[in-house]
């Protein structure tokens, strides 16, 4: 059963609200691509290709069915069959902020572990630890 939250899913991937139950703070690491050139009078000057930015988060206690989490945001099959076993599709990921304004950023999958915490046999449920990068395109 899911409940209403006063703040809907902070991050979507694909379409997807993914729950925030048990999810660690998301780390948004800058990668700047730049070239450093050193020009004839001695002088130094920078030019930048791009910045990509890296993301990276986590989950304890990630249930398996999105019914199971509290906010009825993608478990941990949903979040699985998103991402894909060995794809290196493009996804979209979406953040979303206080204010209801979003920023979104096109990724791709750079790292996912997913550990079996506990399985509970009177209920049937799995319990995970996940963790997740995503690099931007």
């Amino acid at each position: 059963m899911a409940y209403a939250l006063f703040f809907p899913a902070a991050v979507w991937l694909d379409n997807v609200p993914l729950t925030d139950q048990g999810r660690s703070p998301i780390s948004i690491n800058r990668n700047e691509r730049s070239i450093l050139v050193e020009l004839a009078n001695g002088d130094q000057r920078k030019y930048v290709k791009a910045v990509k930015n890296t993301f990276e988060t986590s989950w304890q206690w990630l249930p398996d069915e999105d019914y199971q989490t509290l906010d009825g945001g993608a478990g941990r099959k949903t979040l699985r069959t998103l991402i894909g076993e060995d794809d290196g599709d493009s996804h979209s990921l979406r953040f979303f902020d206080r204010n209801g304004g979003s920023k979104d950023y096109t990724v791709f999958v750079g790292d996912f572990n997913e550990n079996l915490i506990k399985r509970d046999p009177s209920t049937g449920i799995f319990m995970w630890q996940i963790s997740v990068s995503f690099t931007e395109l």
